[in-house]
C-alpha cells in the first residue's frame, strides 16, 4: 500500500468518526411557548425593606426571551387587584411577580437573549432580586410592624407575547419587626 493510500484511508476514518459524532449531536426541542420551573429564593426569613434573590429556570423553542424597554412604560402595580391585567402586556417587561396576599404585580425586564448558535431553542436561569416588604409597612421596617408570609406566582412572557406556565415560590416570611 502506498504513502498516499494509507493517508487516504486515515483521512476516511477520521472523517467517518466526525460525521458520526456530529450526527449523534441533536438540537434541543422544546415548544414555542416558554416553561419555567421554581429553582430557589436566597432567604425563606427576610426584613422587610430588604430584598430578595428569586431564581428560576426556562425553556423556549425559539428563544424569543427578552424585551425592549420602553420609558413609556408604566404599571399602577396593583392592578390586579383591581382586575386590570395591563401590566401583563407591556413591551418593557417579561417577568412579573405577584403577591399573593394582595395580587400587586412586581414588573421586571430581562435582557435580550442572544442565541448565537445554530438552534434556536433555549433553556436557562433567572434570576430576580425583589424588594420584599411588609404588608402593612412597607420599604423601612417599623418597629411593631407583624411577620407575614408572601409566595409570589411567577409569570415569564416571550417577545411573541406567548405566557409561560405559573409557577409559586416557596414561602417567604417577612419579618418587619
Amino acid at each position: 500500500m502506498s504513502l498516499f493510500g494509507s493517508m487516504n484511508l486515515k483521512l476516511f476514518v477520521v472523517l467517518l468518526v466526525v460525521a458520526t459524532l456530529s450526527a449523534c449531536v441533536k438540537a434541543p426541542s422544546y415548544p414555542i411557548i416558554p416553561a419555567i420551573e421554581f429553582k430557589s429564593v436566597s432567604s425563606s426569613l427576610i426584613k422587610s425593606g430588604f430584598s430578595d434573590t428569586i431564581t428560576f429556570t426556562f425553556t423556549d423553542g425559539d428563544g424569543d426571551i427578552g424585551v425592549t424597554p420602553s420609558a413609556a412604560d408604566s404599571c399602577d402595580q396593583c392592578s390586579l387587584k383591581h382586575g386590570d391585567s395591563t401590566c401583563l402586556h407591556l413591551n418593557g417587561f417579561n417577568v412579573f411577580l405577584i403577591d399573593s396576599r394582595d395580587t400587586c404585580v412586581g414588573i421586571f425586564a430581562s435582557p435580550d437573549v442572544d442565541f448565537p448558535g445554530q438552534y434556536n431553542a433555549i433553556s436557562g436561569e433567572v434570576i430576580v432580586i425583589a424588594a420584599v416588604d411588609s404588608k402593612k409597612c412597607f420599604a423601612v421596617p417599623t418597629p411593631g410592624c407583624p411577620k407575614d408570609t408572601v409566595v409570589y406566582t411567577i409569570i415569564l412572557r416571550d417577545k411573541a407575547n406567548h405566557f409561560s406556565n405559573q409557577i409559586k415560590t416557596t414561602p417567604i416570611v417577612v419579618d418587619g419587626e
